[in-house]
């Protein structure tokens, strides 16, 4: 199988990775400027996705910033984009499946998700992460390292939570944390009351 990954970065080699442990034996990188290759894999630039489109490559994008990721998609929103999901990532009663019926997402090695959770396309969850029940994962969002979001959150559009961050559980199903469209979370804090959209939080509690 053949899959183009959009991106140059240490995240894009951890992608690499995961395609590689799921069966995809022909891996390009995508980049901005010429490069001969990278960990072994050639690298080329957007100008060959057509090229790649034609001859039947699938693609991911393994960009962490969500609103990159975005801008990508928007620029080529009718390629194959698949789903990635490391083999050590564990999911509760029928989560895998609900996942994959979206496209584009990337589940790192160790991420754990229970059930009863919603997720779009185009999320990152990142090494180690951890999703509790009946959360709702918009599109685009990114999920990094070690980060914990307790059950009953919403997680809006490109909503961004940093390493080892963590939104402590909302109310109800109904009264969930909010994570606002677009909105950072730094690293380490502890999420305690819903964040606006497009709002930068950091400490703890975060403010």
């Amino acid at each position: 199988m053949k899959l183009a990954v959009f991106g140059t970065s240490g995240f894009a080699r951890e992608v690499r990775d995961i395609a590689v442990l799921t069966g995809y034996d022909e891996i390009v990188f995508i980049g901005t400027s010429p490069q001969n290759s990278i960990s072994g894999c050639p690298v080329v630039t957007e100008q060959e996705v057509v090229s790649l489109e034609r001859e039947r490559w699938m693609f991911t994008i393994g960009v962490g910033a969500p609103k990159t990721r975005k801008q990508i998609w928007g620029r080529y929103p009718g390629l194959k984009y698949v789903n990635l999901i490391h083999p050590a990532a564990t999911f509760g009663f029928e989560q895998r499946e609900e996942l994959l019926k979206q496209t584009g997402n990337i589940v790192c090695a160790g991420v754990r998700m229970t059930n009863q959770i919603r997720a779009g396309s185009f999320c990152i969850f990142n090494l180690n992460s951890t999703v509790g029940h009946d959360c709702v994962i918009e599109g685009f969002v990114t999920i990094s390292p070690g980060a914990g979001i307790s059950g009953n959150v919403l997680l809006k559009e490109g909503a961004y939570l940093g390493a080892n961050s963590c939104v402590i559980q909302g109310k109800s199903e109904t009264e969930k944390m909010i994570v606002g469209c677009f909105a950072t979370v730094g690293a380490g804090a502890v999420v305690t009351k819903n964040v606006p959209d497009h709002m930068i939080v950091k400490g703890i509690p975060a403010k």
